[in-house]
């Protein structure tokens, strides 16, 4: 008991959870009670407890992330990740928006092993969750495709590195802070949904140049982050990605949890005092940027299929999961085929499916094909392309309805209906309002509850409808049309949106855009 007070008083000393929760793992061992105290600071360590059909918190079981620097899994990592995924996790992994490995079914007196595993590779689930820097989004196939606008490895590293080491000054922030760095063509690490964003392109003189964005965020508060109108150099991202976080740090919300964000922030403040406040920190002007520059529609920020490489003589493959669940003995067959054809690794993307990358040509096809075998498309259909689905209530204390093995019967089953149908579609699937599987920004999103349906009360889900991400001028948000779905009549909705379309697309050239004009589709149920 005396040492469970000293770390609570150190805790409360420090601000620093990070040391305090390696202790408890220290003395992990069979049978051990944590208390609820330290329970609240394992997410510090990306874990979280499961919940019990009741919906009561397990303290049996934990979800835990691994954070992924730069989004990269070389092959000694993935199969490192893969045993993990076999021996500890009952083979239940999920890819995340955010670009993370998740476990599920961990226990606490694993961690020593799971902690061994980890090192003996250099990965780390140190600040992977908590109130503090989140993993940093970015490109997965960052210094691999030859089309890239800028290699932010370094420049990810390079932040990364400086708040971990500097931890005591960052783990304990009003609320988390999601930053992106990319380097992308095509925008692939959605910039405008992020606490702080560096998007590089290039000038008309051919230098390049980060756009900076600021205030983004989904959940119930969603916002589309907002222009600095300051363009950032390569040299200049650190500072300032520090210099945010300690803006935030020190001037965001601590008294109400829901206006803990960088986006209150920044609307109690607006954007010019923002901009000064970054400039006194650094202690120097940044430079002027009126213009936004050009950036892609969220349908075309992917990488699948087979692609040239950087290195001449390599190739990478971009593949779809479904709903980015991934069986343990799926993701032990993923590093033996990698291993089997030399590859360098695997890269997960924001939308919760995954690349191989380092790839000699020659062999590029038949990795391809034995992915393809092991059901991983690297040609998906578009409602596989761009599903994505969060937790759901399975393992999720707030999830109100179950979303991953749902999410893939109803894939499949939209595809089975609709074999040649190849317009760009976003759908996402959400246990709660919370919305982890970012709806707000989906064409078709479904936010899950319980609703009176014929006289019963059911799971179903409300529609979301419109979403898009095409930069800070031209992004929408889906809207809510009044429309709740039970679970047993979503496949039939989706199918009604799209014959619909096809009877009268109401001189919308495409499906998307489409659903951001339309009436409500459907009846409306009444909410429980």
């Amino acid at each position: 008991m005396a040492k469970e007070l000293s770390a609570l008083e150190q805790l409360k000393a420090s601000r620093n959870p990070l040391r305090v929760i390696e202790d408890i793992y220290k003395e992990a061992n069979e049978g051990i009670s944590l208390k609820d105290e330290y329970i609240g600071l394992l997410k510090w360590y990306g874990m979280y407890p499961h919940v019990n059909s009741d919906g009561r918190e397990d303290k049996k079981y934990f979800m835990k992330r691994i954070k992924l620097v730069d989004t990269k899994m070389n092959l000694a990592q993935l199969k490192v990740m893969a045993k993990i995924g076999l021996e500890y996790a009952q083979g239940l992994v999920d890819f995340t928006t955010r670009q993370n490995v998740q476990f599920h079914y961990i226990q606490i007196k694993d961690m020593p092993a799971i902690f061994d595993l980890l090192q003996s590779v250099g990965l780390t689930s140190r600040m992977a969750s908590g109130d503090g820097p989140r993993p940093i989004m970015t490109c997965p196939v960052s210094g691999v495709d030859e089309g890239e606008i800028y290699d932010v490895r370094e420049l990810v590293k390079q932040v990364d590195t400086y708040f971990d080491k500097n931890d005591d000054r960052f783990c304990n922030f009003p609320r988390k802070y999601k930053i992106g760095i990319s380097g992308c063509k095509c925008h692939c690490a959605a910039h405008e949904i992020q606490d702080v964003a560096f998007t590089a392109f290039k000038a008309d003189n051919s230098e390049v140049l980060f756009d900076l964005t600021i205030g983004g965020g989904l959940s119930k508060s969603k916002q589309i982050a907002t222009r600095a109108s300051r363009y950032v150099k390569p040299e200049q991202v650190l500072d300032v990605a520090v210099a945010c976080a300690e803006i935030f740090r020190d001037n965001g919300n601590r008294d109400n949890r829901n206006k803990a964000r960088v986006r209150h922030l920044l609307n109690d403040w607006g954007i010019e005092k923002f901009v000064d406040e970054i400039e006194k920190v650094i202690g120097y002007k940044l430079q002027e940027g009126l213009v936004e520059p050009k950036i892609a529609s969220f349908e075309n920020r992917n990488h699948f299929g087979i692609n040239k490489s950087k290195q001449k003589g390599y190739s990478y493959v971009g593949f779809a999961t479904n709903s980015g669940r991934v069986p343990g003995t799926d993701f032990a067959k993923m590093a033996e085929i990698c291993e089997k054809y030399n590859a360098e690794g695997l890269a997960l993307t924001a939308t919760q499916n995954f690349v191989v990358y380092g790839v000699k040509d020659e062999v590029v096809q038949a990795l391809a094909d034995e992915f393809v075998a092991l059901g991983y498309p690297y040609q998906p259909t578009p409602f596989r392309a761009r599903l994505q689905s969060c937790t759901g209530k399975e393992f999720c204390k707030f999830g109100i309805t179950e979303t991953k093995e749902f999410a893939k019967k109803v894939v499949v089953e939209i595809e089975n209906r609709f074999p040649e149908f190849t317009e760009d579609v976003t759908i996402s699937f959400s246990g709660c309002g919370n919305g982890c599987s970012q709806p707000q920004i989906s064409d078709i999103g479904f936010v899950g509850g319980m609703i009176r349906h014929e006289g019963e009360r059911v799971e179903g889900y409300e529609v979301l409808l419109g979403g898009n991400l095409e930069g800070t001028s031209k992004s929408r948000l889906s809207r809510k049309i009044g429309v709740k779905v039970p679970a047993t009549g979503v496949v039939d909705y989706i199918e009604k949106l799209i014959n619909d379309y096809k009877a009268d697309n109401l001189g919308q050239k495409r499906f998307k855009d489409y659903l951001a004009v339309i009436e409500p589709v459907g009846a409306v149920e009444d909410s429980e």
